[in-house]
C-alpha cells in the first residue's frame, strides 16, 4: 500500500511539474481574421483572411497563454479584387510557398498588453518579430488583437508595381483572434 501511495504521489507531482495543467485551444475560425493593408501611389487596399488556423497553449487556471501558433494560406486572402489576389499569389510565389506561419518564442504579460516574440515564416524566410497584443473577454470567449508591419523586401519579395510605380514595401498586418 505504501508503494502504491508513493507511486501515485510521484505521478501527480510529475503531472503538475510537466505542465499537465495546460490546455490547447483552437481559434474560432468563424470569428477570427487576419488583414493586410498595402499602399500604392494611386490607391490603398486591404485583404482579409478568414481561414485562420491558430492554436494556443494556456494555463488552465490563470488562462495565461504559454505558446501560440498561427498558420495562414497565402491564397486565402481576399481583397475584393480577383485580379489583384491572383497577382499577389504570383508575386508571393504562393504555389511554392503557400503558407505563412508564426510560432511564439516568448510571451510576456505586461500591465495593459501582452508582448509576444516569435518566428514569422513568410516566403520561406524566417524572421523574429515582436509585437504587442491586446486581450479582452468577449461573451465568455478570449479575444486577442494587434498589429505589426512586415517589410516584404526582408523576405525577398519584390514590391509589386502598377503603371511603373511600386507599392510601398511595408505590409501592415492586423489580427483579431477569438478562442
Amino acid at each position: 500500500m505504501k508503494i502504491l501511495f508513493s507511486s501515485l504521489l510521484i505521478f501527480f507531482s510529475l503531472t503538475v511539474l510537466l505542465g499537465q495543467e495546460t490546455e490547447k485551444v483552437k481559434a474560432d475560425i468563424s470569428l477570427s481574421s487576419v488583414t493586410y493593408a498595402m499602399s500604392h501611389p494611386l490607391h490603398d487596399w486591404e485583404g482579409v483572411n478568414k481561414n485562420v488556423r491558430s492554436i494556443i497553449v494556456r494555463d488552465k487556471q490563470s488562462k495565461k497563454i504559454q505558446k501560440v501558433a498561427v498558420a495562414l494560406g497565402v491564397a486565402d486572402f481576399n481583397s475584393g479584387n480577383a485580379n489583384r489576389d491572383s497577382h499577389a499569389i504570383e508575386v508571393l510565389e504562393g504555389l511554392t510557398y503557400p503558407t505563412v506561419t508564426f510560432n511564439s518564442n516568448s510571451i510576456d504579460y505586461q500591465e495593459n498588453s501582452i508582448k509576444i516574440s516569435g518566428t514569422l515564416t513568410f516566403h520561406n524566410i524566417k524572421k523574429v518579430m515582436t509585437f504587442s497584443v491586446l486581450h479582452k473577454s468577449l461573451k465568455g470567449r478570449e479575444a486577442y488583437s494587434g498589429t505589426f508591419d512586415v517589410d516584404m523586401t526582408e523576405f525577398k519579395v519584390k514590391p509589386p508595381s502598377l503603371m511603373n510605380m511600386a507599392t510601398d514595401k511595408t505590409i501592415k498586418i492586423s489580427f483579431f483572434l477569438v478562442f
